[in-house]
This record gives C-alpha cells, structure tokens and sequence, in this order.
C-alpha cells in the first residue's frame, strides 16, 4: 500500500493534512507512555505535560493572529508536540524548559512552513534539538527512580525530586558500566527522559500506532536492524557488545525517536523501499551522533537531519524503478551472472 502513490511536483512536501483521527490515534499512544512516569515521579508529570501542551497551544494561536491567519488548533497537532516534549524532559527538569522545548517546535519546527502537513521536519525534534543545544545540563540530567515500592506509591502523589542521575548513554560516554538490569528497561525504571525509559510501554505504543495505520513499520525496522549493527561495530569499551546493543537502542530517547519520529506516515518517505533505506541511515546515524556527538540525544537528531530527504529518497526510488531498476532486477542480475 506505500507504494501506490503519484509522482508530484515541487513545492509541496506532503501531499495531504493530517487527519484529525490519526492525531487522536498518535495522542492515545503517547498517553500510553504516561502510565509509569506518573507511578515513578508523581504529580510533576501531568503538570509538566500541561506547560508543554499550553506553551504549544499559546505559541500556535498567537504565530496566527500575528500573521492574521485562520486559527488551526482544532486539528490537535499542537496538542500532540506539547505532548510529545514533555515526555522528551527529565521528571526533575524546571517547568520553563518543557514550555521553551513545546515553543520553539511550533515557532521553529512547524509554522514556518505552514503547518504539519508542510514542514520538512518533525516540529518535537526541532524542539528537543534546541533544547539539547541551548540548555544541554538541564536536558540531560534525570532522575533516579526509588528502589521501593512504598517510596513510588508516597511518589505518586508528592512532587518531591529523586537524586541526580545519568542516563546510561551518558555514562558509557563517559567510560562508565551503568550496569542496568533489563527488567528496569522494560519497567522504565532507569535514568531517563521521563516518557522513554520504558521498552514495554514503547512496544504497546508502537503497535497501537501500527495497528490504527499510524506507523510506517518498515522504518522501525531498518531502523533498529541499522543500529545494532553500528553498535556491534563500534563497541562502547565500558560495556559488552551484546549489551551495547540495548543501550544504543533503548537507552535515552533513541526507541521513542524511531516511533514517534522517523516512523511517522507523515514524515518519513512514502515508498516502501525508500522507508527501508531511509530508516537504515536514521538507525545507523543516531548511534554514531551517541557515541560522537556533544550530546546524547542521537535519535532526535538524526531524525532532524534526514526528514528533509524523504521526499528525496522518494524521487530517488522512483527514478530507478522507471528505468526497471530494482532490488528484484538487481538480483536476478546477479543470480544470472551466477549461473
């Protein structure tokens, strides 16, 4: 079904607006996420989502009195980045930081261009990218989660913050072993953006999204396929290979980043074989900005970088498969000269 599309010309990035179930669809996976950061760290949460969602909200609303346009909240795509970067924040970061993080996508990431449906990249990972960039100690400095359940139940309903922590990304940067049980993985229970820490809320969310038509399962794929391999070849030396491989992929925001950003229907090219490249170059790219970059936010930016070159990707696979070149072509090529 990706594959039955039109060519189209220049200007336009997306062919269609976002329709308003798909946005509700994408709000219901990401309220999945919530489930454990309101467990570990209590009534911060829902605050923090609150400031994001209204500095979104405000920051689109004012862009179009301003520019004397018809208001375009009622789609709920403002809605959905405030959403999307309060759980990109620390539990213990200040309230300012999600409302600069929610502001800066919509007056940088998605405005500007006219819109969702029009922007080249993913207004949360503009957002997110700044606030990495501008106030990288605020943004990468997480809380520990309470090792017993009486202390997460007394979280629950306080706003009292948990010791200091790294992400365990951060700290094999810093050759360090965060030595982290898998079960914390899958509880979101280590040291994290506040809405990222969990594998098994990310699964469930992940297959809400496929299953309503709103994950572009192929970029998932070569995504992670792509950054188990870059991770198996550049080993981090603080921690083993195999182990390696969950770090770079679970760790941090890297996993939300392949869901909620790259696997997006809206952002990621439409032709099936382009996802799978395209994904690839995503995957392989976070884990190299992880283990080179000034900060540990890879698959944010590696999102950031490649959006604008979906619709390349597009054009590409289009050219080649109008001049009868293809995976199936290639091989059989192959295989003849085998024979």
């Amino acid at each position: 079904m990706a594959d039955d599309f039109a060519q189209s010309s220049a200007p336009h990035f997306r062919q269609t607006d976002i329709p308003l179930y798909a946005t509700v669809h994408r709000l219901i996976a990401l309220g999945i996420l919530l489930i454990f950061p309101l467990i570990h760290y209590g009534g911060r949460v829902p605050v923090m989502v609150l400031f994001a969602v209204l500095s979104a909200v405000g920051t689109e609303a004012l862009w179009n009195v301003i520019a004397e346009r018809a208001q375009t909240l009622d789609d709920l795509t403002a809605v959905e980045i405030g959403v999307t970067c309060a759980l990109l924040m620390p539990a213990r970061a200040e309230y300012w930081l999600a409302v600069f993080t929610a502001a800066a996508a919509i007056a940088v990431g998605k405005m500007p261009f006219g819109g969702v449906s029009r922007t080249p990249f993913v207004p949360a990972s503009v957002g997110y990218g700044m606030a990495a960039v501008c106030f990288p100690e605020e943004t990468f400095t997480f809380s520990r989660v309470n090792e017993h359940v009486i202390d997460k139940l007394y979280a629950f309903s306080s706003n009292e913050l948990a010791p200091e922590a790294f992400s365990p990304i951060e700290m094999l940067r810093r050759g360090q072993d965060p030595s982290v049980h898998p079960g914390e993985y899958f509880l979101g229970e280590m040291a994290g953006p506040m809405g990222t820490a969990s594998a098994a809320l990310l699964v469930m969310a992940g297959l809400w999204l496929y299953m309503s038509g709103n994950l572009a399962w192929q970029c998932v794929a070569s995504f992670s396929l792509a950054t188990a391999v870059v991770s198996f070849a550049i080993p981090y030396p603080a921690a083993g290979t195999a182990f390696g491989l969950f770090y770079d992929l679970l760790s941090g925001s890297t996993f939300f980043c392949c869901v909620f950003m790259a696997a997006c229907p809206c952002y990621c090219p439409k032709l099936a074989t382009a996802r799978y490249v395209w994904g690839g170059i995503c995957g392989a790219l976070s884990v190299l900005i992880q283990h080179f970059g000034s900060v540990e936010a890879g698959g944010a930016f590696a999102v950031l970088l490649m959006c604008p070159l979906a619709v390349p990707f597009d054009r590409m696979v289009w050219t080649l498969r109008s001049k009868d070149i293809s995976w199936r072509t290639v091989w059989q090529a192959i295989a003849g000269k085998s024979e």
